[in-house]
């Protein structure tokens, strides 16, 4: 765009304006968009929020056939025990033993007697308890976050991380009493705090109660009878145990504890995954893709926007001319015609339609990275990824405008074109809106062509508003007007350098409209004439003659040397 075409323009014929947007808007963003795209939840390359989402229920999330397979093929919790001669290890009923391989391994069994030996010193601290624990008490060495936890995520099987390495961590374990370890078992901290401890507690406290009653009950006259007893005096003992157990944890510590494991397993994977040549090739390929996609998406709306405009001036036509007196030769050549003119007026726009392809492709690349950033953190909808789809496409066209300023405009117009294509990236923002509340309600058949249709109508009303408000309200103008007052030394220098241009080119048109009353013969000779003669004497008489001829009035005699002179000293 020209300076002169960014200054506020006089001729806004609405119709036409609204037809040229929502013919583009319809096979780009509401068209070709649908055809090109298929936005998935979740995005098109896999991150470990979402593989961990899918997994726990969230079964919309897309995943690729391969991520799928890996998870499936990570291998049972306790695989059956095989010997060292490749064969199963049965026990004496012939049942194939299994073996929990987190339990068994080194470093799990190497702290379990490390922590043994300082509990049996008495320096043995139960973070769980916020204390030091019994040289009595039973001790279990407990995984902060469950081995079965480990294993089944999805997340440590994306990152293609050992289970057993990252579980068997010393970040990874806590020694604490042997009823807490039993009872956490597989859950995670926040179920085991929330659910299984009250859940329990309340659970054994009606236990005792209800054996306190039965105790009461009891007979005590044979030697079975006070066995009986005894039996669940032991009972309420043990659960009164447990509860004492249960209610001296201190929640926030273990919340702390559980804290500070994930941070350190969850770093891991994040560094493993997000730095591997799995995830930057998944990133750099849908990328490409999609800016791939992208720029055809630009292009190809952009022709067959232009299709459209020739074949609506050539269609009256072929109509009239079936009306009257049709003949198939001039039929094909109106064909002919149209073919060539719609030719035409797509190379006429090649330079625009690489310049589409190249933003677009741009757009598209920084949409797929955008839209993979976000999804590790959290997990983007459908609508997301089409709306950073279609802000990209007005961002790279706004920074392009703002960093390069290919036109050279003035600080004011310069703002109010950049404020024209984010607004106009606003208003298809609106319109993928619409898009998606009307394609839910319009379950009719033809109902999502016709919700794209009036869609693409809202987002051309919106984008013609806001062209207008920008190019024609007072209060804008005086914002611009404005800006412009901001304007380099050098800016200013040119600008004025301009006008003078300008004002020399005006200045030249009318001179050249002036009648001399010049011959080109004639002065072609007398030019001739000049050049042929070689002294001074002789190029004074033909220029006497010339004046004489011409009639000439002079200040002085031609050809009278002492006439010249006294001229000459009177000027003096």
């Amino acid at each position: 765009m020209s300076a002169t075409s960014a200054s506020v323009r006089t001729d806004f014929h609405l119709t036409e304006e609204l037809n040229k947007t929502v013919i583009q808007s319809l096979v780009s963003s509401f068209g070709l968009d649908f055809l090109l795209f298929e936005d998935k939840k979740g995005g098109d390359v896999a991150t470990v929020h979402n593989v961990r989402k899918h997994h726990k229920g969230e079964s919309d999330i897309y995943l690729s056939e391969q991520v799928r397979q890996e998870y499936e093929n990570r291998g049972a919790y306790k695989p059956t025990k095989v010997g060292t001669d490749g064969n199963q290890v049965f026990n004496s009923k012939g049942k194939a033993i299994k073996i929990d391989n987190y339990h068994s391994d080194a470093g799990y069994k190497s702290r379990g007697a490390e922590d043994k030996k300082r509990q049996q010193e008495g320096n043995l601290y139960d973070a769980y308890r916020d204390q030091n624990m019994a040289i009595n008490e039973n001790r279990q060495l407990d995984h902060i976050i469950a081995s079965h936890e480990v294993h089944n995520d999805a997340g440590r099987v994306l990152a293609g991380l050992d289970g057993v390495e990252l579980a068997n961590q010393s970040s990874n374990f806590q020694s604490t009493h042997s009823y807490i370890n039993n009872l956490k078992s597989a859950h995670s901290m926040d179920d085991f705090l929330g659910d299984v401890l009250p859940r329990t507690v309340e659970t054994k406290k009606e236990r005792i109660k209800q054996s306190q009653e039965k105790l009461v009950m009891m007979p005590t006259s044979t030697p079975e009878q006070r066995h009986e007893k005894r039996k669940v005096e032991d009972k309420i003992a043990k659960d009164k145990e447990h509860i004492e157990v249960l209610e001296n944890l201190e929640h926030d510590k273990m919340r702390e504890a559980d804290k500070q494991a994930r941070q350190q397993y969850d770093g891991q994977i994040n560094a493993k995954y997000y730095t591997s040549s799995k995830f930057l090739k998944s990133t750099a390929l849908e990328s490409a893709k999609s800016g791939l996609k992208m720029g055809m998406r630009q292009v190809l709306g952009m022709i067959l926007a232009e299709v459209w405009f020739e074949l609506k001036e050539h269609i009256p036509s072929l109509y009239k001319d079936s009306q009257g007196n049709f003949t198939l030769e001039r039929f094909l050549e109106r064909l002919k015609t149209m073919a060539t003119d719609i030719w035409k007026r797509i190379k006429a726009r090649f330079k625009d339609i690489l310049t589409e392809f190249k933003d677009g492709a741009i757009g598209g690349v920084l949409s797929s990275l955008t839209t993979t950033v976000m999804n590790i953190f959290f997990t983007t909808q459908k609508l997301v990824g089409k709306l950073i789809r279609e802000m990209w496409t007005s961002l790279v066209s706004a920074a392009k405008m703002v960093f390069f300023n290919p036109s050279q405009l003035s600080a004011g117009d310069l703002a109010r074109e950049v404020t024209r294509i984010l607004s106009t990236g606003v208003a298809v923002a609106m319109g993928v809106f619409l898009n998606q509340h009307l394609a839910t309600i319009m379950t009719f058949p033809l109902g999502s062509e016709l919700a794209a249709f009036v869609s693409a109508i809202a987002t051309g009303l919106m984008t013609l508003g806001i062209t207008y408000f920008l190019d024609h309200s007072e209060m804008m103008q005086k914002v611009w007007n404005f800006l412009d007052q901001f304007k380099s030394e050098a800016r200013r220098t040119l600008e004025y350098f301009q006008k003078v241009n300008a004002e020399l080119d005006r200045y030249l048109i009318e001179l050249a409209a002036l009648e001399f009353n010049l011959a080109p013969q004639e002065m072609t000779r007398f030019t001739d004439s000049l050049v042929a003669v070689n002294s001074e004497y002789e190029k004074g008489l033909i220029l006497t003659q010339e004046v004489e001829r011409r009639g000439i009035e002079l200040p002085f005699e031609a050809g009278n040397l002492d006439s010249t002179r006294s001229w000459l000293k009177s000027l003096c």
